[in-house]
């Protein structure tokens, strides 16, 4: 655990042409001009095979974000870098002929989809949590009301998918239940300690402070890893240990309106054992009711919010530290990233002052 406080000193998208990268290319030209260590941790795209090797300095997952972060803390903490920027770039809709794409999300040698493996882990995770079938189908349904009642707030003249999304894609899933991976995007973020932030002149407001990460993967992998996963003990661990960093009663903050959440949403048993296990009730079945007062992300969801692949949980972090750079109320943040079937996952806590 390192001891050196790590924040957040810049970070933007583009997401679909829209946005730039002006505040982070700001900060990376001053740290060049003044000779500072910058480190790049790069979050690959779609197109880097699920079995190609990565190189030391890569990352691929849906928590690729918050494993990257346990490597730029290294990083600073050792004084190997001054700078740390994480980026990836990914042009989902435009980038791939037609056909490709889809041929990319298969897993594991192109043997299944996602989506088959997670319809596995459905009846896991239902007979290990003692739930119902029926009862899964009505959280899932208030899971995705509680996305769009996010979304419209931030897309106030936005429309909802059309029909053919809801319609059911296997027996326990729609296409709204699923990650919606057409846009281009590119986004980045900039770490470094304060003493560097002083140096770069960066104001008190613009900083984010990272006090808790944890990043945990599953030595199983594949269909062999779904009666592993579906406990979501490995995720609890995860939990605990970025829960312990932070020093901060996370669900007490939270359901005081104090604290920000944004759940990894693709699919719903995700969501479903993320709030279980984070404490925010003490059974399954409270989910229902726990949706109709707190919103559970903070871009609607990776369907109707989009989802860039392997940089999910990048945009979750840009888009974390700008709510509570601007909200009145909240000042924690917690983002959730989620990795192959779940059997990655990432916890990451922010804290604004």
């Amino acid at each position: 655990m390192t001891k050196t406080k790590t924040f957040i000193i810049a970070g933007d998208r583009i997401v679909d042409n829209k946005g730039s990268h002006t505040e982070t290319e700001k900060v990376l030209t001053l740290a060049k001009k003044k000779d500072l260590r910058i480190v790049t941790l790069e979050i690959v795209n779609l197109a880097k095979r699920w079995e190609d090797k990565l190189q030391p300095l890569q990352f691929k997952s849906g928590a690729s974000a918050n494993a990257a972060v346990e490597k730029a803390r290294k990083l600073l903490s050792s004084k190997k870098a001054d700078v740390v920027v994480i980026k990836g770039t990914d042009y989902l809709k435009t980038g791939y002929e037609k056909g490709a794409r889809e041929g990319f999300m298969k897993l594991y040698n192109k043997k299944f989809t996602p989506l088959e493996g997670y319809d596995k882990l459905v009846p896991l995770f239902l007979r290990y949590h003692k739930l119902s079938e029926k009862e899964f189908f009505e959280i899932r349904d208030a899971l995705f009301d509680n996305y769009v009642k996010t979304w419209k707030k931030i897309n106030p003249e936005g429309h909802l998918p059309d029909e053919r999304w809801f319609q059911p894609l296997t027996k326990y899933f729609r296409g709204v239940d699923c990650a919606n991976p057409n846009v281009d995007y590119s986004g980045q973020i900039i770490l470094t300690n304060e003493k560097i932030a002083d140096t770069l002149k960066v104001p008190k407001r613009k900083r984010v402070q990272i006090i808790g990460n944890a990043f945990t993967k599953l030595s199983v992998d594949g269909m062999e890893s779904l009666p592993k996963i579906a406990p979501y003990l490995h995720l609890k661990r995860t939990i605990n240990k970025a829960l312990a960093e932070s020093k901060t009663d996370f669900k007490a903050e939270f359901l005081k309106g104090r604290a920000l959440l944004d759940a990894y949403t693709c699919y719903p048993v995700v969501p479903m054992g993320l709030i279980y296990r984070l404490g925010l009730v003490k059974n399954m079945s409270e989910i229902k009711e726990l949706l109709t007062k707190h919103e559970v992300t903070i871009t609607g969801g990776l369907n109707l919010g989009k989802a860039a692949w392997n940089l999910t949980s990048l945009n979750s972090l840009i888009v974390m530290r700008e709510r509570l750079m601007s909200s009145k109320k909240a000042h924690l943040g917690l983002v959730h990233g989620n990795g192959s079937l779940g059997n990655q996952q990432g916890i990451t806590l922010l804290l604004y002052k």
